[in-house]
C-alpha cells in the first residue's frame, strides 16, 4: 500500500470517479473535492502529497487554487482541464503548477504524470513550515546564488528565493551540469518524467518563472543562458 496521499479536485463525478479509480489501483490514498472551497479545506486538512486540479471549478476555480496552496506549499500541483489554449497554458504553469494535461486524456497518462512528479518532489518542500534539515549539506555557490543540494533551499545574496518544486528541480538539474547544453524536450524528460508526453511549453514557462526569480536582470541572465535553435545551460558565474 502506497503511502502517498493525493488530492483530486474535479466537479465532474464520472471524471473524478475514473481518476480515483486508476489512483485507488495502484494504492495511493484519494481524497476527493467537487468544488475550490472544500479543495482548499481537504488540502489544510489532510496535506496531501499531491494535487491533482480541474480549472473550471465552481466556487474558486483551479487557478484560484493554486495560488492559495502556493502561499504555504510547494506540493506538486497537476491541472487537468479542457482547455487547451497556449494562453491557459502557461497561465496554469506561470502560477504554480507542475504539470498540464488536457481533457479527454488517457487515464494511464495521468497516472504517469502522477508517479513522475512524486517521484521527482523534493520531500522537505512539501510544506513550507516543515522543512528536513541535513547534517552535511552540499552547498554550489556562484556569483550570489548559494544552492544548498541537500536542504533544497537556494538564496539569492543572501536572501531566500521561493520556488515552486518543479522550478527547484529545474534549478538543481541544471547547476549539476554546469555549461552542458540540453534541448527542451531532454530537461522535460529528465525533470518531468520520461513517461510524460514532452510539451515544450512547460519548459520554456518555468524557464522564464526562474529566471525572473534569480537573475539580476532577466533579459540579460547571467546563470541559464539560452543558446539559439538548441536549448539551454547552466553557466556558473563564480
Amino acid at each position: 500500500m502506497s503511502t502517498e496521499k493525493l488530492l483530486v479536485a474535479e466537479d465532474d463525478q464520472e471524471i473524478r470517479d475514473l481518476i480515483v479509480l486508476y489512483l485507488k489501483k495502484q494504492g495511493y490514498q484519494v481524497i476527493v473535492a467537487g468544488d475550490g472551497l472544500e479543495a482548499l479545506r481537504q488540502f489544510e486538512k489532510e496535506l496531501p502529497d499531491l494535487v491533482l486540479l480541474d480549472i473550471n471549478l465552481p466556487m474558486i476555480d483551479g487557478f484560484g487554487v493554486c495560488r492559495e496552496i502556493r502561499r504555504v506549499s510547494n506540493v506538486p500541483v497537476i491541472f487537468i482541464s479542457c482547455r487547451k489554449d497556449s494562453e491557459d497554458v502557461v497561465n496554469g504553469l506561470e502560477i504554480g503548477g507542475d504539470d498540464y494535461i488536457t481533457k479527454p486524456f488517457d487515464p494511464v497518462i495521468v497516472l504517469a504524470r502522477v508517479q513522475a512528479n512524486l517521484r521527482r518532489a523534493p520531500i522537505f518542500n512539501r510544506s513550507f513550515t516543515q522543512p528536513q534539515r541535513a547534517e552535511s549539506p552540499d552547498l554550489l555557490n556562484y556569483g550570489g546564488l548559494t544552492i544548498d543540494i541537500k536542504k533544497y533551499d537556494v538564496h539569492l545574496d543572501g536572501v531566500s528565493v521561493p520556488l515552486s518544486a518543479k522550478e527547484i528541480q529545474l534549478l538543481f538539474f541544471l547547476a549539476q551540469h554546469p555549461n552542458q547544453v540540453f534541448t527542451t524536450d531532454q530537461l522535460y524528460h529528465r525533470v518531468w518524467g520520461a513517461e510524460s508526453n514532452s510539451d515544450t511549453r512547460t519548459v520554456l514557462v518555468h524557464i522564464s518563472s526562474l529566471r525572473k526569480k534569480i537573475e539580476p536582470s532577466p533579459v540579460s541572465p547571467k546563470f541559464i543562458h539560452n543558446i539559439r535553435g538548441i536549448g539551454y545551460k547552466f553557466s556558473p558565474v563564480l
